[in-house]
């Protein structure tokens, strides 16, 4: 019995068990004393109108105990009745009791594994940072790389930060060329990697999630894109749209990239097909997981990487 669920079963079961034999003991006992104390009384009574007046003191004596027995047998068995139905209720109550407490820990649990991959995760994306600021920018190509392998720090722990699965995932990272005017993606991933290496739309400012986040230089966070509310958001113009964006981007986050009180240098975008894979959390909401944060660090580092690589090109230049 190692597993809580069974053993929860397993001490219901057993509890139950026990107070049916009780019950079925108790009325039993009940029946007996009732029969046993009116044939006692009754006896006693037809006793009483044959013997001496001298000794009817005697009898009455058998009648008292005849009846203190039916009494025993229909009251007294009664408050026992009661007794056991707030047994069971309160049986009950402690296998309930001890559910939530295991729910309680579990989620505490949770909290505790979250707060670890989280913690471990900035620490990474630190080492990244602190790795260009000693050796330099390299070039464009490593960047390139640098991008993905900070989305891969984030994709190698998407099960605890946010819950991934079996989802049908994006992330990835779009800066802006100003002499395009537009976002391009430079870093992606997603579960095919015939997907990572196909073409990727571009948006200009104030297009799409990613546009638009870029535009209005905060974040863009919707747990369900097909609420009529969410929908003016995400819905891409008509060029720029594929037939099945409405399924596989159920769930989107887009974040600037930038530092604080800085325009933002792109967008780091992350997508679901699972509803309320990322979304906001609210203030009163129980646990300390903010699907959000893991990318809020993300994007702060992959501003930190830029920043300190045009601080390179600027001081070669």
């Amino acid at each position: 019995m190692n597993d809580i669920a069974e053993q929860k079963k397993w001490l219901r079961a057993t509890t139950h068990g026990l107070l049916t034999r009780f019950s079925r003991w108790r009325r039993r006992v009940k029946i007996g004393l009732v029969i046993g104390g009116g044939f006692i009384a009754g006896a006693a009574g037809v006793a009483a109108n044959l013997l001496d007046p001298a000794l009817k003191w005697q009898v009455y004596i058998f009648q008292i105990i005849g009846l203190a027995l039916v009494f025993a047998g229909g009251v007294l068995m009664d408050f026992l009745d009661e007794g056991a139905a707030d047994a069971i209720k309160r049986a009950n109550e402690l296998v309930d009791a001890a559910e939530e407490r295991d729910e309680i820990i579990s989620s505490l649990g949770e909290d505790f594994e979250w707060f670890t991959r989280l913690y471990a995760t900035a620490a990474a994306l630190r080492d990244v940072v602190e790795g260009v600021a000693a050796s330099g920018p390299g070039m464009e190509d490593d960047q390139k790389h640098r991008f993905a392998a900070m989305l891969d720090v984030v994709v190698a722990d998407k099960a605890i930060l946010f819950g991934m699965n079996s989802d049908r995932w994006n992330f990835a990272i779009y800066l802006y060329e100003s002499g395009m005017g537009c976002l391009t993606c430079i870093a992606c991933r997603r579960p095919i990697r015939a997907e990572e290496e196909a073409p990727h739309r571009s948006w200009k400012p104030g297009e799409g999630h990613i546009g638009i986040a870029f535009q209005m230089r905060r974040e863009i966070v919707a747990g369900d894109t097909s609420e009529p509310e969410a929908r003016a958001l995400f819905d891409a113009p008509e060029a720029n749209r594929h037939e099945d964006d409405r399924e596989r981007y159920r769930s989107i986050a887009s974040l600037p990239i930038r530092l604080a009180g800085d325009e933002p240098l792109g967008i780091l975008v992350a997508t679901s097909d699972v509803p309320d894979r990322f979304r906001l959390r609210e203030r009163d909401e129980e646990g300390a997981r903010d699907p959000v944060e893991p990318l809020r660090i993300l994007a702060n580092a992959l501003a930190l990487v830029i920043k300190t690589t045009d601080l390179y090109n600027q001081t070669a230049g």
